[in-house]
């Protein structure tokens, strides 16, 4: 990998008065997303590098444009090569879950790598499917008007395919998920209110432990797929590492996966054609209480597909700098933002374009390729299939069998913003006579 383009104290000013001056100027239409990639872009284009170092305080960053720098530390196996996380992101998650996957690296994440293909593996005819399908379309029964009660509603599907109906629902768990999520995403959350959070992690670990206690290998979810890989007596560290699991699985539902879900369906219901090219497959698909039918849809994936490259819920990961790589010094966070790489230009005139048709062709064009919404190779999401088969259940539910409409927005045309535009994208959706 080339030298890194060195920023400075005036660079990174440029870029807070950039932002500051955007929100006072343009407080409804600011793009934060784009106004960060431009700055770095040019920053980039100007030094002929691909990648830009930046000293904060003490601490050291390396931000990494499109390029194979990125491509090596991306498609690297936490398991024997690639870079460790960030310690930034280990601090992060272990206010959580220290035992987490996404924090892991060598043997541990290969083991840890494992269970979760094993429990979260959603190929084919999956014996849960049909259970799963009911639980999400029960709890999408009516109408979502917002991003809030798109997340309450994944949070009670969440319970059902996580945890298990047999358990019973505890309303206050999604929140609490939630809001732990918060903290690990928030230092200044961490620090100011880590007493809080802590007992609402206690609560959540407590929670789990029960539920673990009296799951068997026939309950119909996740936790019952897990217990099917466990030891026959499972030690302690045995336990509380699969605990740790969990709420990371539990936290798609809630938080990712319903970033994607809502924007998906503010993406399709501003936009006539696309509504009713949706309308008709749907329509076409027959019984969509059936899980075969879900999985044969193909438009209905490829709107959630291109909507979280163009927005995606998860938008920077962070990993530990290691000079016999070529990448900085071992205290070096090396940020990679997702958006920067979604929206190369250099990949094309469409880069800015809702175009769900990019993703059903036999060779993907070259935005979709770039798309790191779950990621890829060693790394590849391991619940990728199962979260895409939640959300076109949803959307089959919420656009199907509810028929909802929208009013048009700003999201109505292209090119698109960079940062999904929260304010003006809360859809105000209603049933059709």
């Amino acid at each position: 990998m080339s030298a890194p383009g060195r920023s400075g104290f005036g660079a990174l000013l440029q870029l807070a008065v950039a932002v500051v001056a955007g929100r006072l100027t343009r407080p409804r239409r600011f793009d934060p997303g784009r106004t960060v990639c431009r700055w770095a872009q040019s920053r980039l284009v100007r030094g002929g590098e691909e990648s830009i170092a930046i000293r904060i305080g003490r601490r050291d960053f390396l931000v990494m444009g499109p390029g194979e720098g990125s491509r090596e530390i991306l498609d690297g196996s936490p398991a024997a090569h690639g870079l460790r996380p960030g310690e930034l992101k280990r601090e992060a998650m272990g206010f959580l879950a220290p035992r987490a996957l996404t924090i892991a690296h060598g043997e541990d994440w290969a083991r840890l790598r494992a269970l979760h293909d094993q429990v979260l593996a959603f190929q084919g005819d999956h014996a849960l499917a049909q259970t799963f399908l009911e639980c999400v379309r029960d709890a999408f029964h009516a109408p979502v008007r917002s991003t809030r009660e798109v997340r309450e509603a994944m949070g009670r599907a969440m319970q059902g395919i996580v945890l298990g109906e047999r358990s019973g629902r505890n309303p206050e768990l999604p929140a609490d998920v939630h809001a732990l999520f918060g903290a690990v995403q928030s230092p200044l959350r961490r620090k100011l209110l880590g007493w809080r959070y802590r007992k609402r992690r206690e609560t959540l670990y407590a929670t789990l432990a029960a539920r673990w206690a009296g799951a068997t290998a026939d309950d119909p979810s996740l936790l019952g797929l897990a217990s099917r890989f466990m030891p026959p007596s499972p030690s302690l560290r045995d336990r509380e590492e699969l605990l740790e699991q969990i709420p990371h699985w539990m936290f798609t539902f809630t938080g990712s996966g319903t970033d994607l879900l809502s924007r998906t369906l503010s993406m399709i219901t501003s936009r006539p054609a696309i509504h009713a090219r949706v309308r008709e497959e749907l329509a076409d698909t027959g019984s969509l209480d059936r899980a075969e039918a879900i999985r044969g849809l193909r438009f209905v994936p490829a709107c959630l597909l291109e909507t979280g490259r163009l927005f995606p819920p998860v938008t920077r990961t962070l990993h530990r700098g290691d000079p016999r790589e070529g990448f900085g010094t071992f205290d070096t966070e090396i940020v990679h933002y997702f958006p920067l790489l979604h929206r190369d230009e250099a990949l094309g005139s469409s880069v800015h374009d809702f175009r769900p048709d990019r993703w059903l062709g036999s060779a993907p064009d070259p935005p979709a390729l770039a798309s790191l919404l779950f990621l890829r190779g060693p790394r590849a999401c391991p619940g990728r299939e199962l979260i895409l088969f939640v959300c076109c259940v949803a959307l089959a539910r919420q656009l199907g069998d509810l028929e909802l409409r929208v009013r048009r927005t700003c999201l109505s045309h292209d090119p698109l913003p960079v940062t999904f535009p929260e304010s003006e994208a809360r859809f105000q959706a209603e049933r059709t006579s």
